[in-house]
């Protein structure tokens, strides 16, 4: 997240390449059941799933809800696999009776200088309801 550090990753030494991705992860954040091992290593076993399924690439894309701290602890454990996660939300979008998801992908510019801007746009798309009410909006 820091514009002066560059990550050089081993898979680009030999110049472009085909890399498989997934723009819709979700973590326990979104789902209490979803994982149910030890949580010490919950961010390793997550990460591991990813290299163990070929994904270089991927969107963590929650319902409504972006937990900070997560990210930033996936991201850490990605990058020290090669593996390149960007912040993002699954979207809500009611639309008459049905309603639509939306996916939202972020740079990781919205997380810069320990800012988390991502909330704050959750809390202005979803006025004038709490996270509370419009994190369960699935």
């Amino acid at each position: 997240m820091n514009k002066n550090k560059q990550t050089t990753y081993s898979v680009f030494k030999h110049g472009s390449t085909w890399l498989k991705a997934d723009f819709h992860l979700h973590t326990k954040v979104d789902n209490a059941n979803f994982y149910t091992d030890d949580e010490k290593y919950y961010y390793s076993t997550y990460i591991d799933k990813l290299k163990k399924n070929n994904i270089n690439i991927g969107v963590i894309t929650n319902h409504n809800k972006f937990d900070f701290k997560e990210y930033i602890a996936l991201n850490k454990t990605a990058m020290k696999n090669e593996i390149y996660l960007l912040p993002g939300l699954e979207l809500s979008v009611n639309d008459g009776f049905n309603g639509i998801h939306t996916l939202i992908v972020f740079s990781n510019e919205w997380l810069e200088h320990r800012g988390d801007y991502i909330n704050q746009f959750l809390n202005v798309t979803f006025a004038p309801k709490t996270p509370e009410q419009y994190e369960k909006e699935n």
